[in-house]
């Protein structure tokens, strides 16, 4: 891998066109929200911070388009560089479009398909830090790190380097011909034209200059000239083809047509030859290791020499050095859905655990699709599936592997977390039974030996839900007899020390022979769990340093608004801030390196800059705060410029006494002598966190949300009850009722914004997406005195189909069907149909596999036999799934709810 772009510190981010000059005025459209590239920029994504700590690699694209490039930055500076672009790589092979002559209709794989095809992904690093493994087009290759090597007269080298330049000369020599096609139509383009002209000529001057080279080798100096030349000469031909958006007349221009398929032949050879090029370069670049018709994914590394992935379902190892495969699990079965998942290998690469599931009992969802040129009816199939953990070692030695028993778990259950302890013969694994209700954690030692032992560490019901965020387990790294858990035994979710108690060593007499491992007695049953943090706040993320010495954990202890690192050095329980970041914010997805001093990647964000990557050495013993390294520069400049209205955080009071968290934006020059018409948004997953400082995935509504401010309104955005980062009990208020206290929070908010806010009480509107679609369509059959108009994004209209969507989700807060009817009917917005008198605007994706159009449909259905007619509108998004993609469905989506409103509230 030659073609490098080498940028000195942070990235930086070329100012995107879409950036027009009414944004820049602060005269926000749908348009500008929703368009492609976002205003706001592209996040970077898959971060992978290396195990040694030192080098972070992550996907982004500078132009905000897809597909993204991979990027490796130096944790401690030096730089960032791009490694790896997906044009790099072969294109997968695919089948050919089918030939239509009647091509005037929809174009299925038009160009935002094709740019979202084939991403790179899934990147897991060596224990060394010095390779890659990662899935492209169901194949498996290999990334490694090394220093340009100057290139001799290696057979193989220089061959493969002798057809790559051949095929980008070919590819140069094809310009003019494309120059005076587009001449030929009359256009005058001279600027372009000369670029080309130039980019063109460089490459050819490159490509003839290897002077100072021995006869039949080749430099690294020649081959980078000759790449960059190309890259100028790539550049100015994209340019020239972008002419067809401006110039019609060329769409019928047989030569430039000709021309464009030649030169799209060209790429295509070059991006072979490219490959080619790199495999034979090996120090430095990709290695392909597969080319199967069947697909390879989920690959990582047991040791530097192996890798685990999984073919057809089941788990193989790869020894790179003897190109040894092995078959290590034989279980998985698609045709009669049994699924091998979850594989977890120990430190030293030995032994892995996986999860065998039998879905064989699930049902299928039919998943329609309008849009081909015959309706194809797909189905994905949800349900509860039966489980068991099996163990196998890692070099194929034993044919049946060794199944781990445990006490039988009573009604349907799950495994949360498999993890090994230190010793790498001890398994760890949580699940939750009892519909839910019951967590269980083993420790089992010496996973397979004849003295294997299952040791309960803590068993805990709630008679709501066991929470997520319990599913926290991690083993000291040093010391097999440690770990620490998640827990909202107390009532929010704290840390806590579990310590195992060894059984006495045997007494053994001289000579004497006695059963039973003298080394090893094993473990008693009695488990002491101690407490690690504690107060009215919670912990979401929690590891421990490389050495066993320092728990750093995630939590909400300084607001619930922001997050904030903290580490306990578990010698005298000093609990210590970990970094002094200047600016407070919502700090997210954090990685831990494994190996020496410890690194923490993590992003942060503000309520108004999109999400950054900081790395920060952990070290709160050291003497003053430990300040982070900004890796990345996502963000335009122009859009740090906008003015945005910075909302207002506050706690409304509850009809029971409690406070509902609340974001409130309101218009410019507010004036409460007027009255103000009032939108209300609902974040969707019910369990979810949006009165935060910081940038999530509704950004697209926080600038609606600006938008509507423009246009006079006052926006309520609260965490109803239900919402994640209160606690235990804030959670579990919806239990038995959805629609129930949640809806209460809303009523009070919108009373309270009418009381204090000058909000009209007669204009009062609500939207929002899925459990916000849901929430909306309650709101407005049963609170018809509260809101005015309501737009459902996506909704759940009943929820006994979303329980044969999402069972897990729905029995959580409502137990199951047939045992709690009453739950279901009194939750679900279709119940209340009858009651509909104000306005309904109903959009649902058709694609949607997690929210069925099913439920839009049947209460469409309903709402037409009541005979409701005046009081609905419906939209339905033939491609789109639960979460929209396009930008022009999102825009025709937030335009048709701006429309409503203004239409509803004006």
């Amino acid at each position: 891998m030659i073609n490098r772009i080498v940028l000195n510190g942070v990235l930086s981010l070329a100012l995107f066109g879409a950036l027009s000059a009414c944004v820049a005025a602060q005269t926000l459209t749908v348009r500008d929200i929703m368009a492609e590239p976002s205003i706001a920029g592209m996040r970077a994504e898959g971060e992978k911070l290396s195990p040694d700590g030192e080098k972070v690699v992550y996907l982004w694209n500078a132009e905000g388009k897809l597909p993204r490039d991979l990027y490796l930055s130096s944790a401690n500076g030096g730089g960032t560089k791009i490694i790896l672009r997906t044009g790099d790589l072969p294109v997968p092979s695919r089948t050919p479009d089918k030939e239509n002559k009647l091509d005037y209709g929809l174009v299925l794989r038009d160009d935002f398909v094709k740019g979202r095809e084939n991403q790179l992904g899934n990147f897991e690093w060596s224990p060394d830090s010095k390779q890659l493994i990662f899935s492209y087009g169901g194949d498996l290759y290999l990334f490694g790190f090394g220093k340009l090597p100057e290139m001799t007269s290696s057979e193989q080298l220089s061959r493969a380097w002798a057809n790559y330049e051949k095929v980008l000369v070919r590819r140069a020599d094809l310009a003019p011909k494309l120059v005076e096609a587009v001449q030929l139509s009359q256009i005058v383009e001279r600027e372009i034209y000369g670029q080309v002209a130039e980019a063109r000529s460089r490459l050819l001057s490159a490509s003839l200059d290897n002077s100072g080279s021995p006869a039949g080798t080749v430099s690294a100096t020649h081959v980078t000239a000759v790449l960059d030349a190309n890259v100028l000469l790539d550049a100015a031909l994209q340019r020239l083809l972008s002419l067809r958006e401006n110039y019609p007349q060329l769409g019928s221009n047989e030569t430039f047509q000709n021309a464009q398929l030649e030169l799209e032949g060209a790429a295509n050879r070059i991006n072979v030859a490219r490959f080619d090029f790199n495999n034979a370069n090996s120090e430095y670049g990709v290695r392909r290791l597969t080319r199967t018709q069947a697909a390879e994914s989920a690959p990582r590394f047991l040791d530097e020499d192996r890798i685990i992935y999984s073919q057809n379902g089941n788990l193989f190892v790869w020894d790179l050095k003897s190109n040894l495969i092995t078959q290590i699990s034989k279980e998985a079965n698609p045709q009669a859905f049994v699924t091998v998942t979850n594989a977890t290998p120990n430190k030293e690469g030995s032994l892995v655990a996986y999860v065998v599931s039998d879905s064989s009992k699930f049902k299928s969802l039919v998943v329609p699709n309008y849009l081909d040129e015959f309706v194809q009816a797909s189905s994905v199939r949800r349900g509860w599936s039966e489980q068991k953990i099996l163990v196998v070692p890692a070099d194929g030695s034993r044919d049946t592997p060794f199944e781990i028993k445990l006490p039988k778990p009573e009604g349907v259950s799950n495994f949360r977390r498999i993890v090994w302890a230190a010793d790498g013969r001890s398994l760890i694994a949580d699940r939750v039974d009892k519909g839910t209700k019951r967590r269980q954690l083993f420790y089992i030692h010496n996973v397979g030996a004849k003295d294997e032992q299952t040791i309960l560490v803590t068993e805990e019901t709630d008679d709501k839900w066991q929470a997520s965020l319990s599913s926290i387990v991690e083993p000291n790294p040093e010391n097999a007899d440690e770990l620490f858990l998640g827990s909202e035994r107390d009532g929010f979710n704290h840390l806590y020390l579990a310590k195992l108690e060894k059984n006495p060593l045997p007494q053994t007499t001289p000579g004497v022979i006695t059963g039973g491992n003298p080394t090893d007695a094993g473990y008693s049953q009695n488990v002491k769990i101690e407490q690690l943090t504690k107060g009215s706040w919670q912990v979401e993320w929690a590891k421990w340093a490389p050495d066993g010495n320092e728990v750093i954990y995630l939590s909400t202890a300084d607001g619930t608004a922001s997050r904030q690192f903290s580490s306990i050095y578990m010698l005298n329980r000093r609990t210590s801030p970990v970094e002094g970041h200047p600016e407070n914010g919502m700090r997210a997805s954090p990685q831990m390196n494994t190996d020496g001093p410890p690194n923490l990647l993590y992003e942060i964000s503000t309520w108004k800059s999109p999400g950054e990557l900081n790395v920060v050495r952990v070290c709160p013993r050291c003497r003053g705060m430990q300040f982070p390294r900004k890796l990345t520069n996502t963000t335009p400049e122009a859009f740090t410029r906008l003015r945005w209205n910075e909302p207002r955080f506050e706690e409304i009071a509850s009809r029971d006494g409690k406070k509902i968290p609340a974001k409130i934006y309101l218009p410019a020059n507010f004036d409460k002598n007027r009255k103000y018409p009032m939108v209300v948004f609902v974040h969707g997953a019910g369990y979810l966190q949006n009165v935060v400082n910081g940038w999530n995935n509704y950004y697209r509504e926080f600038m609606f949300n600006e938008l509507l401010t423009q246009k006079g309104y006052v926006v309520l955005d609260i965490d109803y009850r239900g919402s994640a980062g209160y606690g235990r009990d804030w959670r579990t208020d919806v239990y038995d009722f959805l629609g129930g206290k949640d809806m209460d929070d809303h009523v009070d908010a919108i009373d309270y914004m009418v009381k204090n806010y000058a909000v009209n009480p007669d204009k009062i509107g609500v939207y929002g997406g899925s459990y916000g679609g849901f929430m909306a369509e309650m709101l407005a059959m049963r609170a018809p005195d509260k809101v005015a108009a309501a737009a459902a994004l996506r909704p759940v209209a009943d929820w006994k189909n979303y329980y044969a969507s999402s069972p897990g989700y729905t029995a959580q807060r409502l137990g199951f069907p047939d045992k709690n009817p009453e739950a279901y009917r009194r939750s679900s917005p279709i119940t209340y149909a009858d009651q509909l008198k104000r306005p309904l605007l109903i959009l649902h994706g058709e694609a949607d596999d997690n929210v069925h159009v099913q439920d839009s449909m049947q209460l469409v259905e309903k709402l037409i036999r009541l005979g409701k007619t005046q009081y609905f509108e419906v939209m339905f998004y033939p491609s789109e799934n639960h979460g929209f993609v396009r930008p022009e469905s999102w825009t025709d989506e937030y335009q048709r709810i701006l429309s409503f409103f203004e239409k509803q509230l004006k």
